[in-house]
Parts: structure tokens; sequence; C-alpha cells
């Protein structure tokens, strides 16, 4: 008796204990990364959403489409290695970062910057001022 409630126990149990979980994904499309990044304020939520995306769903779209993922996440990612959180509220949060992590992320934007110029032809002309802005930012942070 002991042995047939276990052997029931485990055919009714086993399967879903064993089983494979998919890891959730944070957003289901490049369009569902960009909505969600740009619901939020915060600079390295940002980061990631656009990331994700760029990562994920970017192979089947013309680098037209993707330029303003790029320049998005490229601001967002100077100005969070300058210690800019992007939350809001009664009190700006503003932090410091150790000069290793400043330079990574700064190497990262630089990265950015350097696609968007490779692909310069691409841009619209209110692309290219953001462009400008962003290399001047950008050497203002090193």
């Amino acid at each position: 008796m002991d042995r047939f409630l276990l052997f029931a126990l485990l055919i009714l149990l086993g399967p879903p204990l064993l089983a494979e979980s998919k890891p959730k994904t944070i957003c289901q499309s490049l369009s569902d990364c960009e909505t969600k990044a740009d619901a939020t304020t915060i600079h390295r939520k940002k980061i990631t959403l656009l990331s994700f995306g760029l990562t994920e769903y970017s192979k089947d779209f013309p680098v037209q489409k993707l330029i303003p993922f790029y320049l998005k996440r490229v601001r967002s990612i100077i100005l969070e290695a300058n210690g800019d959180t992007g939350y809001k509220g009664e009190v700006i949060l503003k932090v410091s970062h150790k000069p290793e992590y400043k330079h990574s992320q700064l190497i990262k934007a630089e990265d950015d910057l350097r696609f968007l110029e490779s692909n310069h032809s691409y841009l619209s002309k209110e692309q290219s001022l953001e462009l400008g802005e962003l290399q001047s930012l950008l050497g203002q942070s090193k």
C-alpha cells in the first residue's frame, strides 16, 4: 500500500517538479521593449530594455528602424554613467560610480555612437542633430 501511494505521488507530482521553466522575457518584441523603455524614467531600466530588444529582436529589422533605439540607449548610458539615475520625485537621486564602472559605461556609449556614425546616411536631420548632441555630452563626460 505504501509503495502504491509513493508511486501515485511520483506520477502526479513528478512532471511538474522536473519540468523546465521558461525564463520570463522582459519584453515580447522590439516595439514592446521600446514602449516599456519609454514608459520609465529610470536610465538603468531603459538600458536593460533597449539592450534586450536590440539583442533579441533586431535581426529582422533594417538599420534605419534600429537608429532610434541606439539613440535612446546611448543617451541613457551616458546619463547613467554620469550619475543621473532618472528617478523622479521630491528628491532627485544622483549617484557616484566607481571610475571603472563609469569608464566601462562610456565605452559602451562610444560603441553605440560608432554604430550610429557608421550608419549616418540613414539618420534624419533631427537624428543627426541628436547624434551631435550625444557626442558632445560624451566628450563632457570624460
